[in-house]
Order: C-alpha cells, then sequence, then structure tokens
C-alpha cells in the first residue's frame, strides 16, 4: 500500500514539475500566470471563452476588433492608459538581404504617389503610417546583391504571415489586409510576384533561414534583438501593446498591479510576450 502511495506522489510531482516547464516557472513582469498561445486571434478567442483573464496584442489588431461590428466589440474592452509598449512595424527578411532595401526603395515611392495613405485609410489606420518620404536607402552590398539576385531568378518573393485583422485576414474565402495589399503594390513596383505562406509565428526566423519565405510582412515589432538576427526595413506603421479584458471585469483590472493574480496570455514569440515575461539575463 505504501508503496503505492509512494508512486501516486512521485507521479503527481512530476506532473507539476511538467506543468510548471510549460509555462508556470517563468519569471514575470506582471500577473500569477503566462500561457503563451499560438496567434493574435487566440488572445481574442481565449479570452472571450474565459480561459485567461487579459490578454496582450497590438494596439492595431485591438482597435479593429474593438471598434468594428464584431462579437468581440460588446464583450472585450482595451484597457485604457495602460500601454505596455510603443513601437514601430518593419518587414523582415533573411540577414544580408537585398530584398529590404528594394522593399524600402518600393515604400517610399508608394508612400509619395499617396497609395499607402490610400491603403491605410481603407483599413482605417491611415493615423499609424510613419514612413519616411524622404528615406535615403544606401546601396547593396555585395551579399545583399547576390540575394536579390536569387529573388529575382525565382521572379517572386514568399511573404510569411499569420491572421491578423486588419493588417491580413480572411473574408469570404479571400486573404485581404492593409500588408497584404501594401505587399502586392510593393510587388508590382518590383516587377515580381508575391506569393502568401501562412506560419506559425514562433518559426519565423527559422522559415527565413531555410528559404521557405524570403520575408516576414505581418505587423512585426521592430526591435534590437530582431534587427541583429534579420535585415529590417524602414518602419511603416505605429503600434502599441495593450491589454484587453473582459467588459465584466472592467472595474477588476485597471492597471498591472490589479493584475497580479490575473492569468496573462499572449502569442508566443510576440512582442505582447516580451511585455510579460521577464528578458533572460545573459
Amino acid at each position: 500500500m505504501m508503496k503505492k502511495v509512494c508512486i501516486a506522489m512521485l507521479a503527481l510531482v512530476l506532473c507539476l514539475s511538467m506543468l510548471a516547464s510549460c509555462g508556470g516557472n517563468k519569471d514575470l513582469n506582471f500577473g500569477k500566470e503566462y500561457r503563451d498561445l499560438n496567434g493574435q486571434m487566440d488572445v481574442l478567442l481565449q479570452l472571450d471563452a474565459g480561459n485567461i483573464d487579459v490578454g496582450v496584442m497590438d494596439s492595431i489588431m485591438a482597435g479593429y476588433y474593438m471598434t468594428q461590428d464584431s462579437k468581440y466589440s460588446e464583450s472585450l474592452m482595451i484597457v485604457e492608459g495602460l500601454d505596455l509598449a510603443t513601437e514601430q512595424y518593419g518587414i523582415a527578411a533573411r540577414k544580408g538581404s537585398g530584398l529590404i532595401k528594394m522593399i524600402n526603395e518600393a515604400l517610399v515611392f508608394l508612400a509619395n504617389e499617396g497609395t499607402v495613405d490610400e491603403l491605410a485609410e481603407k483599413y482605417g489606420i491611415k493615423s499609424e503610417v510613419c514612413i519616411d518620404k524622404d528615406a535615403k536607402i544606401e546601396d547593396m552590398t555585395a551579399d545583399e546583391a547576390k540575394d536579390w539576385e536569387y529573388i529575382c531568378e525565382q521572379k517572386q518573393f514568399i511573404v510569411g504571415y499569420t491572421l491578423f485583422a486588419p493588417i491580413a485576414y480572411e473574408e469570404d474565402g479571400e486573404l485581404i489586409g492593409f500588408d497584404i495589399e501594401l505587399a502586392k503594390a510593393v510587388a508590382d513596383v518590383l516587377d515580381l510576384d508575391v506569393k502568401f505562406e501562412l506560419i506559425d509565428w514562433s518559426a519565423k526566423e527559422a522559415k527565413l533561414e531555410a528559404k521557405a519565405i524570403d520575408c516576414i510582412w505581418n505587423g512585426m515589432s521592430i526591435t534590437p534583438e530582431r534587427e541583429e538576427q534579420m535585415e529590417i526595413s524602414i518602419p511603416y506603421l505605429y503600434n502599441k501593446q495593450v491589454a484587453i479584458i473582459r467588459v465584466a471585469d472592467k472595474d477588476k483590472y485597471t492597471d498591472k498591479d490589479s493584475m497580479a493574480r490575473a492569468i496573462i496570455g499572449a502569442e508566443a514569440g510576440s512582442a505582447g510576450e516580451a511585455c510579460i515575461v521577464k528578458a533572460k539575463e545573459e
């Protein structure tokens, strides 16, 4: 009998240890528990389902769903006055890729001719556009030119994206969104085709290195770490990381201190996750 009890206790300890390794042992900036999710859409789904208490995500996406006539506009809300981070979006390619300099040239051209503002107005984010219309793009290095030659030989570039309205989403079976249409406009300027590949956001760097995709064009926040790992374009949109809660909890969760006992969720590998989970010390 004693042996069975010991075995059961050992199994319980192992189970708790496994749960801790799945996120419970992470050092957090706020909240009692962090859950990494598959995408920003999952933040809304899990919050609405009551599986998390607070979601952290991009203000551009949050604002879209909180103001549009969606299932979330009445049940969820942004915590007012709590901006967890301010940032800019950029487009990423492999380190040493000349594609980014060509994209930069196209972005500046499209900004000056008015296409960028037209698309941004269509998707309700005109005030977030931040392309420098006078940006001077440096010439390619030899290595960058070699990668650009590879892109030209393929006659297309492959964009990695996740579903993230109003950046990239499906409507009536069609892939649309600000980034989707902007990527198509850039491809026209560069006289290339563009192919869109739905990716797991946490695997984006590996996809680039393996040439499964040629760029990440998906409302990606520019960070020093990403600038070290990848080639990043000039900024094209402003964004913030905001906290989303259920409307029923509007008086319960008003700041980070009030979220001390809350379960927090964000997309794995996202800027939102970086606001919640403390960075590892080197």
